[in-house]
């Protein structure tokens, strides 16, 4: 199963929530649609889901739909059965379908030992923590074997250090099931590890589609840029000033050139036409920022060595 959302609009009353959306999710394929807050990403799922009809566009799927392999969305605050326990919750579907009680057995069964539930399976949704909860709610939607599954904010519950082990195993549990899967969030660092691509939504409108890496470090916009983390913008008159980052044969422009922290590199030398206005230790790298005539550009760093007040050269390095 495939699908492709093409010029997909809506509008409630005079508002537009989102305009002329356009992308194509592959059979095997998990994309993030991330973007802040009431910017339309739960309408858009919605609209995917065939919970709500787009005023113009359409979803496109590559098998008509069925009972047998639904499009299955699992939303943010879970909406499980509190007065059932875990092994209920998760083999609700297989019961509406009046399957044998051998088969549901034996299915849920598989199911708690890959979500790793089995203890906490006599246990009700009272009892459960919140990643406790949402696997619960993952396990009830894949054992329906859904044709595509929806994720709507699915760290939205979630301490921080959960956050990223729940990305790696939406990702691994995507992967073994083999189903599409698009998730909608505004966490941008868990969307980065588990998504083939991703779409930035911003101003109602799909920005950019592309894989993680591409959307990260060649952003098509400064706004798009900006969203997804610091970036520096290196004006015209300073590119001649950051090694190997100037082609003299390349027309000049009046548009920054925008550089993640990530893609600056300092030497240093006492000739320099930067010097280090402060630096932060920040666990995985330092973050200095050098100073550049009136600017100030932001540098991630592993090496701490560098002190404040040394004159240094930065290069822009491409990822």
């Amino acid at each position: 199963m495939d699908l492709a959302v093409r010029s997909v609009s809506k509008r409630y009353k005079n508002h537009t929530i989102i305009e002329d959306i356009s992308f194509d999710v592959g059979p095997r394929e998990l994309v993030s649609i991330v973007g802040p807050s009431g910017v339309g990403k739960t309408t858009l799922l919605k609209i995917i889901a065939c919970l709500d009809t787009p005023d113009t566009g359409r979803v496109i799927y590559s098998e008509p739909l069925s009972k047998k392999h639904p499009v299955i969305i699992v939303f943010q605050d879970y909406v499980l059965f509190p007065s059932m326990t875990v092994k209920d919750n998760v083999g609700f579907g297989l019961k509406a379908r009046h399957m044998k009680k051998k088969q549901i057995t034996e299915q849920v069964d598989r199911m708690l030992v890959y979500f790793q539930l089995t203890r906490q399976a006599e246990q009700y949704p009272a009892q459960l923590s919140a990643g406790q909860k949402q696997r619960v709610a993952i396990a009830r939607a894949m054992i329906v074997n859904p044709a595509v599954l929806l994720l709507d904010e699915p760290f939205a519950n979630l301490d921080r250090n959960l956050k990223m082990e729940t990305a790696r195993f939406i990702r691994s549990t995507q992967q073994e099931f083999g189903i599409p899967t698009i998730s909608v969030t505004h966490d941008l660092e868990e969307a980065f590890a588990m998504s083939d691509r991703i779409g930035i939504l911003l101003d109602k409108r799909l920005q950019q589609f592309d894989t993680p890496r591409q959307v990260y470090f060649n952003s098509v916009s400064r706004k798009v840029a900006q969203f997804l983390g610091p970036v520096n913008l290196i004006p015209e008159q300073h590119l001649s000033l950051f090694q190997g980052s100037r082609d003299p044969a390349a027309p000049a422009s009046d548009k920054p050139v925008m550089a993640r922290p990530e893609n600056l590199v300092m030497t240093e030398d006492a000739n320099g036409s930067g010097r280090i206005a402060d630096k932060t230790f920040a666990g995985h790298y330092t973050v200095y920022s050098v100073a550049i005539e009136s600017h100030a550009y932001t540098v991630y760093s592993q090496d701490d060595r560098f002190a404040v007040g040394a004159q240094v050269n930065l290069q822009i390095t491409p990822y």
